[in-house]
């Protein structure tokens, strides 16, 4: 009996999904360039062939993972954004962002090695530059209506503060104490924080 378009589109779906996973974990295990599709289609139980039919090559792989993964970063703004106090969407923000990391530490492992192949990160193209400067304009609207005095720098430092706290968790995720770092960068971050509406250090 033939499959009905909705069952297709889920079995096609499906299978996208087993070949992202594939690749996530094998680029973040063994590096992007010591991956190879070969890997990737045995890893997900494909043939090769069939691969290409879902991804042109192993750099729309890559591009495609962090497509996603931007996608979780839009979303826990969306959830802080939703919060009734404006130092209250700062909290959200940064306990939402660092769960991200926590939930798929692959994912975030690959984005840090990848920052280090400068032959690799181009791969990703104008999208990054993208992507981080939509992040830098969210936080600073954030930290405007939470009466930061100086949000342009803010949203940086605060952007930098929330990376750096998930590379060092990625590194080391059994002893970073990364609910009380966290903690200390909320506080940081908002007016209850420090002597100005800016949160200042």
């Amino acid at each position: 009996m033939p499959r009905s378009p909705d069952a297709l589109r889920l079995i096609r779906e499906e299978s996208r999904d087993r070949i992202l996973a594939a690749a996530l974990h094998l680029f973040a295990q063994h590096g992007f360039a010591a991956t190879t599709v070969k890997m990737i289609a045995r890893h997900a139980g494909i043939a090769q062939g069939l691969l290409y039919n879902y991804f042109e090559s192993k750099n729309a792989l890559l591009r495609a993972i962090f497509e996603r993964n931007m996608a979780d970063v839009w979303e826990s703004f969306e959830t802080a954004e939703a919060s009734a106090r404006p130092a209250g969407r700062i909290e959200a923000l940064v306990r939402s962002a660092l769960d991200i990391v926590r939930r798929n530490r692959a994912f975030w492992q690959l984005s840090y090695q990848v920052r280090m192949q400068p032959e690799v990160w181009a791969m990703l193209g104008e999208e990054i530059g993208t992507w981080a400067d939509a992040i830098r304009g969210r936080l600073e609207a954030l930290l405007r209506e939470a009466g930061s005095a100086r949000p342009e720098i803010e949203a940086r430092a605060l952007f930098a503060a929330v990376d750096d706290v998930a590379q060092h968790f990625v590194l080391d995720p059994e002893r970073y104490p990364v609910v009380e770092v966290c903690r200390e960068i909320v506080a940081r971050f908002t007016p209850a924080g420090g002597p100005d509406k800016g949160g200042g250090r």
